[in-house]
């Protein structure tokens, strides 16, 4: 592989221009609302917060630099239609929570694309449709039964296969493919940058800043930091994977570590060999298959790694991990030359057994909103704004689905599930191979 890989640095980061620098929290203070997170579901929390009370104040606090986070680190795709293959949609009360999750993350697409197009945010914002394709005989089934259960559903989806998903994406790699409209495909970092930059005025955001510890007195709220505390009125928790680390739902969701290349612009010669194609993004029906996205400013992006590393990836094996990416590339598009990436990083996402996500309040004063299973872009913006409305009691069709969605299910305690998780991790990378 080339030098000129750029390791550790996420490329949609260094892709979105300067970011602006908020201040690090310091000293005592007292507000009316606390966000920790500055992803997308506490940027979601935070302007929802500003329009039902508009005098109230409300600080906005990340441990990391704001939009750098796992919100500017994943795969881009705002999704609308998630696959039903996780869903038991064999019973009566599996097809109700997957209506539920479906309507949600349609509620996010269209919560994030009207603030987009509000506010003018240049995050390479594309109304099109994600593809779920295998290049392997034995996905096939799975993938007619995907747009088989869509159709039951009333979900728009088609069957692409041979020359047309050839022409679609420019490989001859995949050979059955389902496409789904509702979703979008975005530049990840870009758009929360944006969504940082226009938030309400009242919103004070504080970035790296970790918060340590959450108590709860009679009082209220205090939250203790490096340098000081704020005491407030109500908290919002948004820290997704973090969650454990401030105590809360250890024994319920863990991480994943995922990782991901980018490649440089792509040549001339590069685009009359992809057939000068639009953009897309393929999902896989694999759980641990590759993710991958031709982009609009013709990149070509590649996430085919997740593991339970809850450590993290270090240099060494980030390298590695770029290694993976580029066979993945080259299976693909066996004409991309050897130093076509040029960004390698890793970000992590927060996951249940159960494929559901945390929102819930822990007292009329702490509420929590995370683990989106993979889903965070559309998912964790609008479940930002709706553990405010819970909070608020402003209900809404939405709210109630958010609501009936069953809650994450027990994991049984460390060493036994990192056991158990690496040994699981590592049969579906096996099942998953000939997808990655």
């Amino acid at each position: 592989m080339s030098g000129k890989t750029v390791l550790d640095e996420c490329g949609w980061v260094a892709l979105a221009g300067d970011f602006r620098e908020y201040p690090h929290f310091s000293g005592e203070q007292t507000t009316d609302w606390a966000i920790i997170g500055g992803g997308f579901t506490g940027l979601s929390a935070a302007r929802r917060i500003a329009e039902l009370a508009p005098n109230a104040r409300i600080i906005l606090i990340d441990a990391k630099r704001i939009a750098q986070g796992a919100s500017g680190r994943n795969s881009g795709f705002a999704v609308a239609n998630e696959s039903p293959g996780h869903a038991a949609l064999s019973t009566a009360s599996g097809r109700a929570e997957y209506a539920a999750l479906n309507q949600l993350d349609h509620g996010g697409v269209d919560n994030l694309r009207a603030v987009v197009e509000r506010h003018n945010i240049d995050c390479q914002w594309e109304d099109t449709g994600s593809i779920h394709a295998a290049g392997a005989a034995k996905n096939f089934d799975k993938l007619r039964n995907h747009a088989q259960a869509f159709a039951n559903m009333g979900i728009n989806a088609e069957l692409i296969e041979g020359d047309a998903l050839r022409k679609r994406l420019g490989t001859s790699f995949y050979k059955l493919g389902v496409l789904s409209t509702g979703g979008a495909l975005v530049q990840p970092a870009a758009l929360a940058k944006g969504l940082a930059e226009h938030l309400p005025e009242q919103v004070e955001v504080f970035e790296n800043s970790p918060v340590l510890n959450i108590e709860n007195d009679a009082s209220g709220v205090k939250l203790r930091l490096q340098k000081g505390s704020i005491r407030t009125t109500r908290i919002v928790v948004a820290v997704n994977a973090f969650m454990p680390r401030l105590g809360l739902y250890r024994d319920r969701v863990f991480p994943l570590a995922l990782s991901a290349s980018l490649t440089r612009v792509l040549s001339a010669a590069e685009e009359d060999q992809i057939g000068h194609c639009p953009s897309w993004g393929i999902l896989s029906p694999q759980p641990l298959g590759a993710t991958l996205r031709l982009t609009s400013d013709r990149r070509i992006l590649v996430r085919n790694t997740a593991e339970y590393r809850p450590s993290g990836i270090d240099a060494q094996a980030l390298t590695d991990r770029r290694t993976k990416h580029y066979m993945g590339l080259k299976a693909r598009f066996p004409w991309l030359a050897s130093d076509a990436i040029e960004y390698t990083w890793s970000g992590t996402i927060c996951i249940s057994r159960n494929s559901k996500p945390v929102f819930t309040s822990l007292s009329d004063k702490i509420f929590v909103a995370g683990c989106y299973n993979a889903s965070g872009v559309s998912r964790g913006t609008i479940m930002g704004k709706l553990i405010i409305d819970l909070a608020m009691g402003a209900p809404s069709a939405l709210l109630d689905s958010a609501l009936s969605l069953s809650k994450p299910a027990w994991i049984p305690p460390r060493p036994f599930f990192d056991v158990g998780a690496k040994i699981k991790m590592a049969m579906a990378r096996a099942s998953g191979r000939s997808e990655s």
